[in-house]
């Protein structure tokens, strides 16, 4: 698999890429891009809307709808903090996983009781 990356935020090994739903989100103008399951030659590069970087979320993510503001910040804030929607497990519960929070109040509690969950995030230019 080639994997093409300019201007784009990836969280945890760039090389973890697996054959599941990712998506290319841009947090300014909010444009989502499904990448399928087919990865192969995949190009990442700048939003092609508003040329700002394209963010790959996991394919846990179901982006907002393009007029919902505030559950866009929400999802800017929880990716700037490194929760890019990867499964969080619940302390002292191995195979139970934690709800995602809905407010902008709820995410600034989340990351601090997760913040060991948290996944760095790093940005890859070509």
């Amino acid at each position: 698999m080639q994997v093409e990356r300019r201007n784009v935020i990836v969280f945890g090994c760039c090389a973890e890429l697996k054959d599941m739903g990712h998506k290319l989100v841009c947090l300014e103008c909010y444009r989502v891009e499904n990448l399928g399951s087919d990865l192969t030659n995949l190009k990442i590069g700048d939003c092609p809307e508003c040329n700002n970087d394209m963010t790959l979320l996991n394919h846990r993510f179901r982006p907002p709808k393009k007029t919902d503001k505030k559950n866009w910040d929400l999802v800017r804030f929880l990716v700037s903090e490194g929760f890019p929607f990867q499964q969080i497990i619940q302390e002292g519960k191995s195979d139970s996983y934690v709800e995602w929070p809905k407010t902008i109040k709820e995410a600034q509690e989340f990351v601090i009781k997760y913040k060991d969950q948290r996944i760095s995030n790093k940005q890859c230019k070509t």
